[in-house]
């Protein structure tokens, strides 16, 4: 990469940051941005790891008409699952007043929450709290503590310095215990994944068949790539196709 090619992304990045800043809000440490069109339809969107904290999927959606919630996970070491930082559970209750506080005040008829790898899981555990109407979750991890149990930096930022073996049984259970506690849910869940991504056998496999087990319907549709971090452009696409209104 040229150094002219460097200095153009680097005065694309910063616009962009600035551009953003005028529209984020905070609701305490929680950051967020909020674009109302309007609509009696919502769409909150969870974001992925990254190295770089982002927001995920607002160039994807900025043609569709309803109105989009998209939420910051800015806490522990590059994310937190808006679960933890720290071993409390802070990110979990701000999100929840978020969500709680914006879906009153837009009065909506229905509610998606989407996400890709890390915020579809996060997608997933939100979408049944709150009993959305679907969700929409791109290659996402289920076994939360094992796939983190290789990342300990990323668990001590949400877990604690001193996170022991049931802090792993507890992330391993997040989403699991969400599924059971809403079985037979009216929420539909919509999985995309490719069978070559590693988080298929992993991941997407137990997860399918506890929704079963819990009678929660959801939907498949596969893509064909091997690398996880591709994802995110079959997702894009996908998106705005499902939110093209």
């Amino acid at each position: 990469m040229s150094a002219i090619t460097k200095l153009q992304k680097g005065i694309k990045f910063i616009k962009n940051k600035v551009r953003l800043s005028f529209k984020e809000k905070r609701l305490g440490k929680l950051k967020y941005i909020y674009e109302r069109n309007n609509s009696d339809e919502l769409v909150i969107v969870f974001s992925g790891f990254s190295t770089v904290r982002k927001y995920n999927y607002m160039k994807s959606l900025s043609q569709s008409t309803i109105d989009k919630l998209f939420i910051l996970d800015n806490f522990g070491y590059r994310g937190s699952y808006y679960w933890f930082e720290k071993g409390e559970d802070v990110p979990a209750r701000l999100v929840s007043k978020l969500i709680e506080h914006i879906v009153c005040v837009g009065e909506y008829k229905h509610v998606y929450t989407a996400g890709s790898s890390k915020g579809g899981t996060c997608a997933i555990y939100y979408g049944l709290k709150y009993d959305v109407d679907e969700v929409y979750a791109s290659a996402c991890q289920y076994h939360i503590g094992k796939y983190l149990s290789n990342k300990p930096k990323v668990l001590k930022g949400m877990m604690g310095k001193h996170y022991a073996e049931n802090d792993l049984k507890i992330l391993d259970n997040m989403v699991p215990a969400m599924i059971r506690e809403h079985a037979h849910a009216k929420t539909i869940i919509n999985l995309f994944y490719s069978e070559k991504d590693h988080t298929y056998e992993n991941h997407i496999v137990d997860l399918k068949n506890d929704l079963e087990k819990s009678s929660i319907k959801y939907t498949v549709t596969t893509d064909d790539y091997s690398a996880h971090g591709d994802n995110g452009f079959f997702f894009s696409a996908h998106l705005k196709r499902i939110f093209g209104r």
